[in-house]
């Protein structure tokens, strides 16, 4: 029914809701067919699967509304709290929802033992910004507040994943715990768009970058978000991490790059700044001995691939490179979590 609804919902805005600019309400149109599209190859194989529930979560600065979630729990063994991992689906804050991601956060479960916990968010452009990093937010918050409550879960060994502006938003988490008893102890970064301040249509293109999109005429959607910020998207940390205080952000993290993303540019200046901080920061430990509270930023660039490429056929990329970063990615969490000293059962 989620994915029926969100499937609709551009249609819903385009023909009913006000403000919306013209050149945003054609485009929303299009939006449909290609969200069937998407969600039937994503959802359809998850229809009758039981590996998940299903949760509504209150959000504190929404009174009115409450955020769907999925939670994917381990086979618990023991009475010992397993490690909180939550992800942030993509879809460029305009689509998505949280089954769209389910492989992936099922396959983190088995591959760490952590209890996962994929959130949703309201879409632009009936909610711009700061609507989805409120959400994501709040939802972190009563999260961590119930981990251990509710499913026998760490809030001090948290770490956080998002696809695209997924990303984009898991940061928005990081800042927000930061100075809180459970800051974010690592981060996966996908296809992470870090600086929206410039439109995507001017972004510097990489090499290899395809020539031709066929989805070019959707560009003015995925900066509706950011739009309508105004003078606040040229300072606001939250929607542009480029510019957040290197503290407020995970200690470690390591970040999936496609090598043929418009968003290649940015992230690798934001990645080269962060570890030119790291590095500073780390000759100032008094206890080097203490791996944990070291900064650790690292990035895997995947040439030949385009923006969001992990969740296409394998028949249209490199299989071995989408094995690769994916094995990555679980073996940086346990990584993480082996520093904590917590191992996934055998």
């Amino acid at each position: 029914m989620a994915a029926i609804l969100q499937c609709i919902q551009p249609l819903y805005d385009a023909c009913f809701c006000p403000g919306i600019p013209f050149k945003y309400r054609w485009r929303l149109l299009t939006l449909v067919p290609i969200n069937i599209l998407a969600y039937s190859l994503k959802c359809l194989p998850w229809i009758f699967s039981r590996s998940y529930t299903v949760v509504r979560i209150p959000l504190r600065r929404s009174p009115n509304l409450s955020g769907r979630a999925l939670v994917f729990t381990p086979e618990f063994t023991s009475n010992s709290l397993r490690p909180l991992h939550i992800h942030v689906h993509g879809g460029g804050f305009i689509g998505g929802i949280p089954e769209m991601d389910n492989a992936f956060c099922s396959r983190m479960v088995q591959e760490t033992g952590a209890v996962v916990i994929s959130v949703s968010y309201r879409l632009a452009p009936r909610y711009p910004f700061p609507a989805a990093h409120e959400n994501v937010q709040d939802a972190a918050a009563y999260v961590v507040e119930n981990a251990e409550r509710l499913w026998g879960a760490n809030p001090k060994l948290l770490t956080l994943s998002g696809c695209s502006s997924g990303a984009n938003l898991a940061l928005g988490i990081s800042q927000s715990l930061s100075d809180t008893e459970h800051p974010v102890q690592g981060a996966l970064m996908f296809d992470n768009p870090v600086d929206l301040r410039i439109p995507p249509w001017v972004k510097p293109k990489p090499p290899g970058f395809p020539p031709y999109d066929p989805l070019s005429f959707l560009l003015p959607l995925f900066d509706v978000y950011a739009d309508s910020a105004q003078s606040r998207r040229l300072e606001d940390p939250l929607l542009n991490p480029i510019l957040a205080d290197i503290r407020t952000l995970p200690r470690k993290m390591l970040f999936i790059v496609a090598g043929a993303d418009i968003l290649l540019h940015e992230v690798t200046n934001f990645v080269e700044r962060l570890q030119r901080e790291a590095e500073l920061l780390n000759s100032k430990e008094i206890d080097m001995a203490d791996s944990t509270g070291r900064y650790e930023i690292q990035s895997m660039v995947f040439e030949g691939q385009v923006h969001g490429w992990l969740d296409l056929m394998s028949f249209m990329i490199d299989e071995n490179m989408r094995i690769q970063a994916l094995n990555a990615a679980y073996d940086f969490i346990r990584r993480i979590h082996a520093g904590s000293g917590w191992q996934k059962a055998s």
